[in-house]
């Protein structure tokens, strides 16, 4: 007997998921069908434990993950299954490069038995959010499909991250360049200084009292500074990694002014997509909010689409399961309600996908414009407090002798 995961519909409607021991995937919808249970999706469960080979993780450039993206999407549309797409992909490839490892581990793995997305997800090499729009469109049917637009929106991101990198270049340069001065400065110099002030009984104002203070500091305990290093290093771990903690900084990240913007309008953006294509493909709008939810990053838009999906499970409305949906845009709301009303809802949530696409755009474009003058800035204040906090203990000095 085999394990199989399912997703069935009940008598009344309800969504269950679950698991099932059966000869095979028809004896497992056998089953549920016998049980009064429509069986929506089965997938065979694999407790794999690949091997050391397979679950090797090679990094890959953004340019190869979109290059293998659009190949698998041409070969699947071509009618070849996705191990023989995978195959034609390995003799393709360079044996001893990074890309050829990973598609020869991600082919291998398929021909154990594994599903693609999660193949993937063992792999570490794509976004969380592309193996979960992988996975809706394997449990959808509409893998090329979703493969095609996994691809348009890894590109649409690269050259969005090309131009902000291009954008802060030379400020984040510029910053990096004055921080190590400083701190060269006060672990050596200040010292020196501090040690003139006291031969001359110096009155010390509180800007170099703070400076004195902080060369004091890091003199005393710079055998510390790696353990504090490490330290923080773990803090942001235990934050990335812990769900709880996870879903907190997410949405604190979707609260901030224009960050918090360009990151609601992306993830909405690949949401709104996502169901676009599921509801193009026949799925039903419960299950397409479910495997929207999984293809998105942020924890704290996932929590709030469980809610939405349960809402639609229970028969409500999609215009009331989205109403009162933290971190979503005003003017998506009555987009989608007015498409639900007219029952349009597929063309809507396209357009509703662009819109975010377009707004995210514009907040990318309005971070990169102010982050050259904001670091100038920061710069600049940080070498005048440095500068006055030299000069005002001198000039005392010599209004003293004087």
């Amino acid at each position: 007997m085999r394990t199989f995961t399912y997703r069935a519909r009940t008598a009344d409607g309800r969504v269950l998921r679950g698991e099932i021991a059966a000869a095979s995937a028809p004896a497992a919808a056998r089953t549920l069908a016998a049980e009064g249970k429509i069986a929506l999706a089965i997938s065979e469960r694999h407790d794999v434990r690949l091997p050391s080979v397979l679950r090797s993780r090679s990094r890959i450039s953004a340019e190869e993950q979109i290059a293998f993206l659009h190949e698998l999407t041409t070969l699947l549309g071509a009618g070849l299954p996705v191990h023989e797409a995978l195959r034609r992909l390995v003799d393709g490839a360079a044996p001893n490069a990074s890309y050829g490892r990973l598609v020869a581990a991600l082919h291998a793995a398929v021909l154990r038995g594994v599903p693609l997305s999660q193949a993937m997800e063992i792999q570490k090499a794509f976004p969380q959010s592309i193996v979960g729009m992988v996975r809706a469109g394997e449990e959808s049917g509409t893998l090329a499909t979703i493969l095609q637009e996994a691809a348009t929106i890894l590109m649409e991101r690269n050259d969005m991250r090309e131009s902000m990198r291009s954008a802060l270049a030379y400020p984040l340069f510029l910053l990096a360049a004055t921080a190590l001065s400083l701190i060269l400065m006060v672990m050596f110099v200040l010292p020196v200084f501090a040690s003139l002030l006291r031969d001359l009984s110096a009155t010390v104002p509180l800007p170099t009292q703070i400076l004195l203070s902080l060369s004091d500091l890091l003199v005393e305990h710079a055998h510390q500074l790696p353990v504090v290093g490490l330290g923080i290093c773990f803090v942001f771990a235990a934050i990335l990694y812990v769900p709880s903690l996870r879903c907190r900084l997410d949405g604190f990240l979707l609260r901030l002014p224009i960050l918090g913007a360009f990151l609601r309008f992306t993830a909405w953006q690949m949401i709104l997509r996502t169901m676009a294509i599921l509801l193009r493909s026949g799925i039903r709008l419960d299950a397409a909010v479910g495997l929207a939810r999984m293809a998105t990053e942020n924890r704290a838009l996932a929590v709030c689409l469980v809610r939405v999906e349960q809402c639609l499970v229970e028969g409500r409305t999609f215009a009331y399961a989205m109403e009162g949906v933290p971190f979503m845009p005003p003017l998506l709301h009555g987009m989608l309600a007015a498409g639900e009303e007219a029952g349009d809802l597929e063309h809507l949530l396209q357009y509703g996908a662009d819109y975010c696409r377009r707004r995210a755009g514009a907040y990318a474009a309005r971070m990169e414009s102010l982050a050259e003058p904001a670091m100038i800035v920061l710069v600049a204040a940080l070498i005048f407090f440095v500068v006055l906090s030299v000069l005002l203990p001198i000039l005392d000095t010599m209004d003293a002798l004087m």
